[in-house]
Formats: structure tokens, sequence, C-alpha cells
């Protein structure tokens, strides 16, 4: 899993568009794994999406404090 505490998500893709990662609130990505073989982008309001679509992000790591 990876989570806004520790990455800075700047944007996604699915199929070929682009989507700002700031302006839709991502606040947690989940990969696929054999037992889940699917995406899961949680977002700030509570949902979440579940896709099995080809999916690239965009991110850096946060600085330490």
């Amino acid at each position: 899993m990876w989570n806004v505490d520790q990455l800075e998500f700047l944007g996604f893709s699915i199929r070929g568009k682009d989507y700002d990662a700031k302006f839709f609130g991502v606040r947690a990505i989940i990969p696929p794994t054999p037992e889940a073989p699917y995406w899961e982008i949680e977002f700030e309001d509570g949902s979440k999406m579940v896709t099995n679509d080809v999916i690239s992000f965009r991110f850096t790591k946060k600085k330490m404090k």
C-alpha cells in the first residue's frame, strides 16, 4: 500500500486519460496482488475506486521532517 503519509501523489492515468491526483484527493493506492488482482484507489472523502484497468501513477517521495 502506498499512502499520502509517505508519498505525494501528482497524477494518475487510466486508459490513457490523465487525472490530477490532488484534485481528486487520492489518499492511498493498493496495487494488485495474487489474491486481489485489481487496483484500489482510496480518496479523501472515503470513497474507493476498484479497477483492473492498466493504471500509471506519478508521485514523489515526501521529505522527512
